[in-house]
């Protein structure tokens, strides 16, 4: 949200879409500062209405995380903020140094972004370690958000080598629950 001088991200079920919709489209703001103020009953009412209206119910163990990184509007200091919604998405100001989830080593000295793609390898060779429904899965393409006083500059790092064959397995996914949703049409009867 390069007009706020901010990045959202989030983790868990997808809700994120909606509260960037939220924050874009019907609030108004003039910085990471006050939408810290609106976002832990913003974020609980919109949960709320998320889980009861799927298709698919969502069941009351998944969650969902969001995070917000920008300038702030008073100080002009970095400002981190995590709401959970195991936690009711109470506000939480998250200290100035490096973050990972999943877990994975941080080496001593690490150079961003050089070191993010070894990180990001250890994170999914821990991750294929446990049972599937357990895992935090992390795919596709690397892409850094880097986040500055003039603006928010986004390019990708680099793409994991079986890029191609998990978006296969994501479309052939897709298409098996579509199927299983909505039978083929029957052919008419003939006499």
């Amino acid at each position: 949200m390069p007009h706020l001088r901010m990045i959202m991200a989030g983790t868990g079920v997808v809700f994120l879409g909606k509260w960037f919709i939220q924050v874009n489209d019907e609030m108004l703001l003039k910085g990471i500062d006050s939408l810290d103020y609106h976002a832990p009953k913003s974020l609980a009412r919109i949960w709320k209405t998320h889980k009861e209206t799927r298709s698919v119910p969502v069941p009351d163990n998944v969650t969902t995380t969001v995070y917000h990184f920008g300038f702030s509007e008073k100080e002009d200091v970095i400002r981190s903020y995590v709401y959970r919604s195991t936690d009711d998405f109470r506000s939480e100001a998250l200290q100035y140094g490096i973050y990972v989830k999943p877990e994975c080593e941080v080496p001593e000295d690490y150079e961003l972004p050089i070191d993010i793609k070894a990180m990001m390898d250890q994170q999914r060779a821990i991750q294929a370690t446990r049972p599937k429904s357990e895992r935090v899965y992390i795919g596709g393409q690397i892409q850094i958000h880097h986040l500055a006083r003039d603006g928010v500059y986004i390019h990708t790092l680099d793409r994991f080598e079986d890029f191609e064959s998990t978006e296969r397995e994501i479309y052939k996914n897709f298409e098996e629950e579509q199927k299983s949703k909505w039978p083929p049409l029957l052919s008419p009867r003939v006499p």
